[in-house]
């Protein structure tokens, strides 16, 4: 896979599906303003007014944690719904299949990073005790050795590349990953291990490539979104000193609609464009 060959079927995909993915999206967030406002409702005003009260505070938590256990699986279902869509148009949308998919798939998505977060934990004690004693040993943190030049420069280059790793390494987990959901919707499966392992095998000769067009995507857009937060933050300067505060209202949404949708639409676009880059045959000539 070549980056530019993912750009390609990245926005191959959105030109394709724009409609039906803010359809879908939009269906889902209408969904969910709908359900928040009844399972909710005054929730967090009676939170702040049983404060001393645990029972209640837990009550309200509680249908806090439910909204958004009920909020992943619509999400997640209408990504299936997107992808499923996108790889086989014509076909009628399937919300058995994936009210069932989305969330064994945001599941074993979560199995498998809460593993990488303990595999990362375990590495950093184990590295904390070895350079731990080694830099106390020679003074590394005494409070004259955080000078440059000194041993305390040292510890502190690696613990700024241990991060770096981390983030790296993050980065490499997801890149894995990046076509588990559109191989379950591909194979209209509702099993997140076959997404995962043939998502593990599919990205293997192409891993840091991917990883390489996820920073880059990453860096454009937050380009694309310091510029038009300059653009639309002078306009809702300017509504707002003028007194109209309809106008600065509109101006927040507007910013929000040409910022956040273009980007959300991107993240539900790219998987299956990494799919199609590295598999442009499993499904078809489906973006013409």
């Amino acid at each position: 896979m070549s980056i530019g060959a993912a750009f390609q079927e990245t926005f191959d995909f959105l030109k394709a599906n724009w409609t039906q993915m803010l359809l879908w999206v939009g269906g889902a967030v209408v969904l969910l303003a709908l359900l928040g406002y009844l399972m909710l409702g005054s929730t967090f005003q009676m939170m702040a007014m049983s404060a001393g009260d645990p029972s209640a505070m837990m009550g309200a938590l509680g249908r806090i944690f439910l909204f958004a256990i009920v909020a992943a699986v619509i999400l997640y279902a209408a990504s299936m719904l997107i992808w499923r869509s996108g790889l086989h148009p014509g076909e009628a949308p399937n919300f058995g299949w994936a009210l069932q998919a989305g969330p064994a798939f945001a599941f074993g998505m979560f199995v498998v990073f809460i593993a990488a977060y303990i595999v990362m934990m375990i590495v950093m004690f184990i590295l904390a005790l070895i350079f731990g004693a080694a830099f106390a040993g020679a003074g590394g943190f005494s409070p004259s050795a955080f000078q440059a030049g000194t041993i305390g420069g040292g510890a502190i280059a690696v613990m700024i590349l241990f991060y770096i790793a981390v983030i790296v390494f993050f980065l490499w987990i997801v890149g894995r990953l990046s076509v588990a959901g559109p191989v379950m919707a591909d194979r209209l499966t509702r099993n997140p291990v076959t997404g995962i392992a043939e998502s593990w095998r599919m990205t293997g000769a192409s891993q840091w490539t991917i990883v390489g067009f996820y920073v880059l995507v990453g860096i454009l857009s937050l380009v694309y979104g310091f510029v038009v937060g300059l653009i639309f933050g002078g306009i809702m300067g300017a509504a707002a000193s003028g007194g109209s505060g309809a106008g600065a209202v509109i101006s927040m949404i507007v910013m929000a609609l040409v910022v956040y949708v273009p980007q959300l639409l991107l993240s539900f676009a790219m998987p299956i464009g990494i799919y199609r880059a590295i598999a442009p045959r499993a499904s078809g000539d489906v973006f013409a």
